[in-house]
């Protein structure tokens, strides 16, 4: 069975809101072989993709359809990842300042939340440009995800992070970010990318809410690449922070 035949309503967009209520996601995991093991490092049991990796497609699908518990890592990408979290106990670090001292080389006072309190429901305004999300290039850092899930070799897993916190919609149950976020952050990547030559159907993109976060004190977004040279993604990283947002961006966008 298609996996896409499991939702009804299916929308092919990439704004689309998480389900308030989570469908049950058995049979997604026996479409794509996918196992439960508990480990005593994790909280909550590791989900191993057995067999093949997930193809374009089945990324498109769990992305757009925010089905997003069904990544999964391949086993010995797994056992990387506990030996990682070994490490992290050992050495009595969390993840997120082994993050700050080790990758980002950021100092946590630098993590900051939006300093304006806005009168109206919007949840951006230009006369703060500090409270502008992918605006300020020295509040961006993008880095390889260490830990990828299972896919195939022509694809590539990048985490886009901000010391500013990425605002969660007030009105989403679920902890998701609002349709204006989604907005900016498509400009922000079509800048980054798209004006650079990469297709959209080369990339999707997405951002765990709340209740999915394994980092919760650093905003992130993952973008995942397919058939993307590997030169130009060394140079988007080593360049730090991609084409940030202009002020005539977030007008635009109003």
């Amino acid at each position: 069975m298609n996996p896409a035949t499991i939702i009804t309503n299916f929308n092919n967009s990439q704004l689309q809101t998480p389900p308030t209520s989570p469908v049950s996601f058995d049979k997604y995991y026996a479409y794509y072989n996918i196992q439960l093991e508990q480990s005593k490092l994790m909280p909550q049991p590791s989900k191993i993709k057995n067999g093949d990796p997930f193809t374009w497609s089945d990324i498109q699908f769990i992305i757009k359809s925010n089905q997003l518990e069904i990544f999964a890592r391949s086993r010995q990408q797994t056992i990387k990842y506990h030996k990682f979290k070994q490490w992290l106990k050992d050495n009595k670090l969390s993840i997120n300042d082994y993050l700050l001292d080790y990758e980002l080389h950021w100092k946590e006072s630098e993590l900051r939340e939006q300093q304006h309190e806005l009168v109206s429901d919007k949840e951006y305004s230009i006369d703060y440009p500090e409270d502008l999300i992918f605006h300020n290039p020295n509040d961006i850092s993008i880095l390889y995800n260490k830990f990828p899930y299972y896919f195939e070799p022509n694809v590539k897993h990048i985490c886009i992070w901000s010391k500013l916190k990425i605002p969660v919609d007030k009105n989403s149950e679920v902890g998701d970010i609002s349709v204006m976020t989604k907005k900016l952050i498509n400009r922000y990547l079509e800048k980054t990318f798209v004006a650079k030559g990469i297709s959209w159907d080369q990339i999707v993109w997405f951002k765990n809410w709340l209740s999915l976060q394994s980092v919760r004190s650093i905003s992130h977004i993952h973008v995942i690449l397919k058939d993307v040279d590997d030169k130009f993604v060394d140079e988007l990283i080593s360049g730090g922070s991609g084409e940030v947002l202009t002020l005539d961006d977030y007008r635009n966008l109003e």
